[in-house]
């Protein structure tokens, strides 16, 4: 990323953001994309120069404008506010606008949870996350024919004391899209109801996703409703470019994509004391865990648990590659003059 102008400090919280992601076997939303972001820093899509900055703001909200920054810096920086926000009043939000591709949601989600701040009385004081994003258009609608509204993520993030966390990271459609393009990659048909083709049939030919096919919503209106409230707040709330507006950050490298983003924070010790605060989540997941389970099933799991414990292995034996990132990331080193870095043979 510093060969495209990146600063070094940018580029690290990029780094961080993407090698986290596939620590938690997040793996569709990591590494695998960093060449397409490169690409996108060498054609202008993105400003490797900008710097996000707050417009507009009140005690508990503000408004950025992250002046196409890359979408990890921009999106580290606007849960970073969110958080200051909710420390001073309890609850914080902040929107953003004008950033690109932010890659895994509940990478900023995670902050509100591990944030600590610490006063002079030396308290932890755990924040709940909330972090979403408006897409291009990938997806389709209850009755519609071809794409009219980004799969637009959401996750949120719920600290825990003697239970790990609650983490939920969830696109509105079916599938990812990143999911569907492996499927391509590998040469296999979809499961059935993950894709819509020109015609608004269902379609299992992954080749159909990024010309004339469209991601189904999942749970249909359910879905669909979700991705109108991302929309709603990441995208018209924030002054974002809202469904056909944004241009698609896969397609198009040299213009803005305008995609707006969504943060909140909420300080668990302004809504109650925070002993009671985890007696009564780490008591909730506990029930989780501890349902009774279905035949031949030893183990239930809160969401972002499966996530937490390959990000434990991770961090044991070192991180996993698919062997498209492997081959995006050996693009890349051909693509910057490093090939004599690459960390390990290629595919």
């Amino acid at each position: 990323m510093g060969t495209a102008g990146l600063s070094q400090s940018d580029a690290r919280r990029t780094a961080d953001v993407l090698i986290r992601t596939d620590m938690r076997g997040i793996f569709t939303h990591g590494t695998v994309a960093l060449r397409r972001y490169v690409q996108l820093m060498r054609d202008g899509g993105i400003d490797v120069t900008a710097v996000p900055e707050v417009t507009e703001q009140g005690p508990a909200w503000a408004r950025i404008d992250a002046h196409q920054a890359v979408g990890m810096v921009a999106s580290r920086f606007g849960m970073a506010v969110a958080m200051d926000k909710a420390a001073a009043c309890g609850i914080g939000m902040s929107t953003v606008r004008r950033s690109n591709h932010f890659g895994a949601a509940s990478a900023y989600a995670i902050m509100a949870v591990e944030h600590a701040d610490r006063h002079q009385t030396g308290a932890d004081r755990p924040q709940i996350g909330i972090a979403m994003s408006n897409t291009d258009v990938v997806m389709n609608i209850p009755g519609g024919r071809g794409a009219a509204i980004g799969n637009n993520p959401f996750s949120y993030a719920v600290p825990a004391r003697a239970q790990p966390p609650i983490v939920l990271d969830i696109a509105m459609s079916t599938v990812a899209g990143g999911k569907v393009a492996s499927y391509q990659d590998r040469g296999e048909p979809l499961p059935d109801g993950w894709l819509t083709d020109a015609e608004g049939l269902p379609t299992t030919d992954p080749g159909v996703f990024t010309v004339t096919g469209a991601l189904t919503p999942f749970g249909a209106h359910k879905g669909y409703g979700l991705a109108l409230l991302v929309e709603s707040l990441a995208g018209v709330l924030a002054g974002a470019g809202v469904t056909t507006d944004i241009l698609s950050w896969a397609k198009v490298s040299d213009d803005a994509c305008d995609e707006g983003h969504t943060f909140m924070a909420i300080d668990v010790c302004a809504m109650m004391p925070l002993e009671d605060y985890y007696e009564r989540i780490d008591e909730l997941i506990r029930r989780m865990r501890e349902a009774p389970k279905a035949v031949g099933v030893k183990r239930t799991y809160v969401p972002g648990e499966m996530e937490r414990d390959s990000e434990a292995v991770s961090k044991r034996k070192g991180v996993p590659l698919t062997r498209m990132a492997a081959e995006n990331l050996a693009g890349l080193a051909d693509d910057t003059g490093l090939a004599s870095l690459l960390p390990f043979e290629r595919p």
